[in-house]
């Protein structure tokens, strides 16, 4: 229909009445309002995690998950195929590795803080408020007790959690390798707590020297004993993967897998990586992190499979081989864990919320065990398909503002954060217009 030139010259009346500071501050504040309602309804509404969101192929067994949690909410869940919670566990602070030891029994990697009154010196009185507890703890799933615990103090939580462990058993008798963040070493505890063996990586490498012990140099964030004598280490700022060779009287030999092997080296293929995982061939399977993505390294280092991207996955920290060829993903920064069939494709999602550091995929023998931590098949011998989708720079640089805006906002809430932004640049604006009005 054409527009009569009443009809047009109303349109511009209006436009030019926009013209007047009090006309702009009452608009401003309307739309400020209608912005602000639509981030409410979407808080108010948001469906509870966790929840199902794609199951076209639901996995046969259930799924443990660690949830690291953005403020002291850590905690372990077992999703069943369905999504749904069927046990849980409220850890103290901070949840990383889980592990199913057996039946009857889980294996959690916790980091709390505590108050200074808590602290041992000299961490009562280093100035620092409070200080962190880190703690290995097996919990009975029946009562969820902590029926066993390895616990130490340090300055403070940031950089300086217990990320992972590894159990493992010698002569029958358990024992467990933990990654000290904090103090850049690896060591092993009986069941006693009797420490058998200890590698610090200033045994290795030399701290930069703007750099005091309490800075975050090699962020160590993963150990797995790959065979007698021998773990696998992250050394997440090295952008590294090494092996610590350990002798009967306790000397330690490192060996590079795959990076760079020092501290700011040159780019190499991975960046700030997690848990890295030895597949049955020799293959290496990383969760690439900072490349959002997964990659997978054959024996000889050349890459062999990837999938993931900016454009589906946003700061993934853990990715396990399945017995079926399948990959089992913790996509953090996107509180989810997802799984992905032979064609890097999502074939089953849960979104988790607070952060999911880990998740194992468990089945029911006895004892149980995860399959994250088994000999999975390797991307050349299940044939597996590359699948990789970067998405923009706009998109990732908005996720990545969502992100970190979850250390301060309620979760749901700050899943709105666009609205809320919008809404305060608006409301502002109108105060503006509205002083000016006068």
């Amino acid at each position: 229909m054409t527009r009569s030139p009443s009809h047009i010259r109303q349109l511009a009346a209006s436009l030019s009445s926009l013209r007047e500071p009090g006309v702009r501050a009452r608009l401003f504040l309307v739309v400020a309002l209608v912005l602000l309602a639509v981030a409410l309804a979407g808080y108010v509404t948001a469906p509870d995690d966790p929840r199902l969101t794609v199951a076209e192929e639901p996995p046969e067994h259930n799924t443990l998950v660690g949830i690291q949690g953005y403020a002291d909410e850590g905690r372990v869940v077992e999703l069943s195929p369905q999504g749904e919670v069927v046990w849980s566990y409220e850890g103290p602070g901070d949840v990383f590795d889980v592990e199913a030891v057996d039946a009857s029994t889980v294996q959690v990697a916790t980091a709390d803080t505590v108050p200074d009154t808590e602290c041992p010196e000299p961490y009562a009185s280093d100035g620092t408020d409070g200080c962190v507890r880190n703690a290995l703890q097996l919990v009975d799933r029946d009562s969820t007790d902590v029926v066993w615990e390895y616990a130490w103090y340090d300055v403070e939580k940031h950089e300086h959690e217990l990320h992972d462990a590894d159990r493992y058993v010698v002569d029958g008798e358990p024992r467990y390798v933990m990654v000290d963040l904090g103090n850049d070493r690896v060591f092993a505890v009986d069941a006693s707590g009797e420490k058998l063996w200890q590698w610090n990586a200033t045994d290795t490498y030399d701290r930069p020297a703007d750099m005091g012990p309490e800075s975050d140099w090699t962020h160590m964030n993963d150990v797995d004993r790959i065979e007698p004598g021998v773990f696998q280490v992250s050394l997440r700022n090295f952008d590294t993967v090494v092996e610590l060779h350990v002798a009967d009287n306790g000397s330690v030999r490192v060996e590079p897998v795959i990076g760079p092997n020092q501290f700011e080296g040159e780019a190499g293929p991975l960046y700030e990586q997690h848990n890295p995982d030895r597949l049955g061939d020799g293959s290496l399977l990383v969760a690439d992190s900072e490349h959002d993505r997964v990659v997978e390294f054959g024996p000889d280092g050349e890459k062999t499979w990837e999938a993931g991207g900016s454009g589906l996955f946003d700061w993934p920290r853990d990715a396990d081989r399945l017995p079926n060829g399948h990959t089992l993903v913790t996509d953090s920064y996107n509180d989810r864990v997802v799984e992905l069939d032979e064609d890097g494709e999502v074939v089953w999602a849960v979104e988790t919320g607070d952060l999911p550091y880990e998740a194992d995929r468990v089945t029911p023998a006895e004892p149980a065990r995860a399959d994250g931590s088994a000999d999975g098949p390797s991307a050349v011998e299940e044939d597996l398909a590359s699948n990789v989708d970067e998405g923009s720079t706009v998109t990732t640089s908005l996720a990545f503002v969502v992100s970190v805006s979850k250390y301060v906002l309620p979760n749901g809430l700050a899943e709105q954060l666009y609205a809320l932004v919008a809404a305060t640049l608006l409301l502002a604006g109108a105060g503006v217009e509205g002083y000016r009005a006068r």
